[in-house]
């Protein structure tokens, strides 16, 4: 093992290490809380008459002590309640409208009767506030039926359903969606959707195509890691260099530095011609001179 797969084991050691001490910390921390709920709750149901009294005395003195400040606090936990919990809310009036429209209906047939008046005037006072909006959207709409006249498409309305077709088609549905299906309508069915053969072929020849590039790819990255670890043990087999060797380059180094004219290149002599000093008959020293 290498030093460097020796530290990232190292360092994976730690980090989980690190993990198991914080999951110990959050498991001690979850038991505090689910022991000290289940003490409170336990207290709670001994004390109820008790803690009831307490709750009403409080709210008594609050309110006697600032009525609007009371009422003020009351409409914001009312409103933040319903906040946290207005898709249930919603969810129940819907099954509740569902279950028995007509009530509902009557009740706003009567209120749009008594106060029809004051609604047209509502409208009327809304358009004028957002005329600019209203003509927009106006535009738009009429922009969007030109368009759908011209494609060919019919223009598109929308109507109120009575109730006695909405659940005639709703059991119509159903009853189409729950039909138990025979072994011929399932085979057509399975049929109409299934894949063509030159699709599938298509599809497993481009997953072998990747396969091999993904292959491939493995194989480069394993042999780069190889190569640089062959060149790891053979700069450890290598013989270390000696004092003087070091020593020579670093003179020749300075000398190649220093030296302000290039060096003369030695003329090669000839081995087998005689020596210049034998065929020099004329001595230029001594009593000759």
């Amino acid at each position: 093992m290498t030093d460097e797969e020796e530290i990232a084991r190292r360092e994976e050691d730690v980090r989980l290490q690190i993990v198991h001490a914080r999951q110990a910390l959050q498991n001690i921390e979850q038991r505090k809380r689910e022991a000290r709920r289940a003490y409170q709750r336990e207290w709670y149901a001994k004390n109820r008459d008790q803690q009831l009294e307490y709750q009403r005395q409080y709210r008594q003195a609050a309110r006697e002590k600032d009525p609007e400040k009371f009422a003020e606090q009351r409409r914001g936990r009312a409103q933040r309640w319903r906040d946290r919990h207005k898709e249930q809310e919603n969810a129940k009036i819907r099954e509740k409208y569902h279950a028995d429209p007509e009530p509902i209906r009557a009740r706003r047939r009567e209120y749009y009767a008594e106060h029809a008046e004051q609604l047209r005037a509502q409208r009327r006072a809304h358009y004028r506030a957002h005329k600019d909006k209203e003509l927009a959207a106006q535009a738009a709409w009429r922009d969007r039926e030109k368009t759908r006249r011209q494609i060919g498409l019919p223009p598109r309305r929308l109507h109120v359903t009575p109730s006695i077709e909405r659940r005639a088609s709703l059991a119509s549905a159903e009853a189409f969606f729950t039909r138990t299906r025979t072994q011929a309508e399932l085979d057509r069915a399975l049929e109409e959707i299934a894949t063509p053969p030159e699709l599938i072929a298509a599809w497993k020849r481009d997953c072998l195509r990747a396969r091999a590039t993904h292959h491939l790819s493995q194989q480069h990255q394993e042999l780069a890691r190889l190569q640089l670890e062959l060149g790891k043990r053979l700069a450890q087999q290598r013989p270390p260099r000696t004092e003087d060797a070091r020593m020579d380059d670093i003179a020749q180094g300075i000398n190649e530095r220093l030296r302000t004219h290039p060096r003369r290149p030695q003329p090669q002599r000839d081995t087998a011609a005689p020596h210049p000093l034998a065929t020099n008959q004329t001595n230029p020293m001594g009593m000759n001179r």
